[in-house]
């Protein structure tokens, strides 16, 4: 994974794909409210490419995922790319996902040998080896805040940064609740969670340190939602107390704000820094109609009233930072992805191996009579001889962790023994060892 600030003359490595994708799967509703070829969805926990023909409610799509949501989450309720997930180990709500985020319609290329870009076809599939780019593009008129009376007949009110203020919409229900949503584990209080063509996620909960999965032991979620009208109605929790639903009356069966600046494309990036709140998108509240905005309070799990007091909710940013700015956050990021990696080769749990690489069952059960090998779940070689091994070339894997399993069968083919091993390729020659 690289970032470039100019136009690809220069890349900076920031993350590793681990896995490629292999297919391009359904989308959910949202996601058709994008253009083809367009980014449908940025969130802390992945960012979303719709490539399916316009004919299609639920379109095509592939992912971008990180570290921690390589594999589902408990009680995971977004989108399951399985296939047609790109998954890295960029740490969730970091990087790519955090402040280098792209904008929702951001276009999608593919990148030949030669660097020559061109559209994804319809419908398109990645495959392993294909160089895909995201290029984007910061909104031509900034969006410095959004405010929202958090009434009904509520306005919703858009401030950019040459001075000039826009009438957006309407509050149609006020947000009451929260709600445990997905990836606000990892998201910062007031941070944006998520933003998509069908809605605006707000956390309100604290980033986690828990090593846990989302999901498992104590609950670390909270946060609410913003939705236009339509995409509300078409929800399995249509009308929530955690979601504040906008638009305009009696426009509720048709699609309306889904898909439209500023609030559902091309205005929100992820940006949320701690000590930098000049360059962060961040809520705050007023209460009992007073003018003192303070900030977003901490709140987890699922709650039905904890907003009854708040009658205004705003979305501000003070700075999209410079050039400078943006080079001193990617040299931030490249530093982090550095010292993993060679915090990694150090601790001898991750091996680091070039080339070809000699994958050896070493000693197995008298009743084996087959040992099959298996990279990230896809079979590689099966083999009934001693000595029970694999050549396995590492310049056809992209760099990154892997993980081999080794399957020892009987002549019933039972499962005698599965030995696990996590192996980490670099054939860029960036890390020692």
């Amino acid at each position: 994974m690289q970032v470039s600030t100019d136009a690809g003359a220069t890349w900076t490595v920031v993350g590793d794909v681990t896995a490629p994708a292999t297919d391009s799967l359904t989308g959910y509703l949202a996601s058709g409210y994008a253009p083809p070829g367009t980014v449908a969805a940025v969130a802390v926990h992945g960012l979303r490419v719709r490539v399916g023909d316009l004919d299609t409610a639920y379109p095509k799509m592939f992912s971008i995922l990180p570290l921690e949501f390589a594999q589902t989450p408990v009680f995971f309720g977004g989108h399951v790319s399985g296939a047609s997930g790109i998954y890295t180990d960029i740490p969730t709500g970091t990087s790519i996902f955090r402040e280098l985020s792209p904008y929702n319609g951001n276009p999608a290329y593919l990148e030949d040998h030669g660097g020559k870009l061109t559209d994804l076809p319809t419908n398109y599939k990645p495959k392993p080896g294909d160089i895909l780019d995201i290029i984007v593009r910061r909104p031509a008129k900034p969006l410095i805040e959004v405010d929202f009376q958090n009434v009904k007949h509520g306005k919703v009110t858009a401030k950019y940064a040459d001075g000039t203020v826009q009438h957006v919409t309407t509050v149609l229900k006020p947000v009451y609740g929260v709600g445990r949503y997905d990836g606000t584990s990892y998201t910062g209080v007031g941070a944006i969670n998520t933003n998509h063509t069908g809605v605006i996620t707000v956390s309100t909960a604290p980033v986690s340190t828990s090593p846990l999965f989302e999901g498992t032991g104590d609950e670390r979620r909270g946060g609410f939602q913003i939705m236009p009208s339509y995409h509300n109605s078409q929800s399995e929790e249509a009308w929530a107390p955690s979601a504040m639903v906008l638009g305009t009356k009696g426009k509720e069966t048709q699609p309306d704000l889904e898909g439209t600046p500023p609030l559902f494309m091309g205005h929100f990036d992820l940006s949320w820094l701690p000590g930098d709140p000049a360059h962060s998108w961040r809520a705050e509240v007023q209460y009992g109609g007073k003018q003192e905005w303070t900030p977003m309070p901490k709140l987890i799990g699922s709650q039905s009233d904890p907003f009854r007091r708040v009658t205004a909710i705003r979305l501000v940013r003070d700075s999209y930072g410079d050039k400078k700015w943006l080079t001193a956050r990617i040299e931030n990021d490249a530093s982090a992805y550095r010292a993993q990696r060679l915090a990694m080769a150090k601790s001898g749990k991750i091996a680091v191996k070039r080339g070809r690489f000699n994958v050896d069952a070493g000693s197995v059960d008298p009743r084996t009579k087959f040992v099959a090998f298996f990279i990230d779940g896809g079979f590689r070689n099966l083999t009934n001889t001693q000595p029970y091994s694999y050549t396995w070339d590492t310049n056809d894997s992209v760099d990154g962790e892997h993980v081999i399993e080794i399957v020892d069968e009987d002549e019933n083919n039972e499962n005698l023994r599965t030995k696990v091993m996590h192996v980490w390729v670099d054939n860029s020659g960036r890390i020692g060892g």
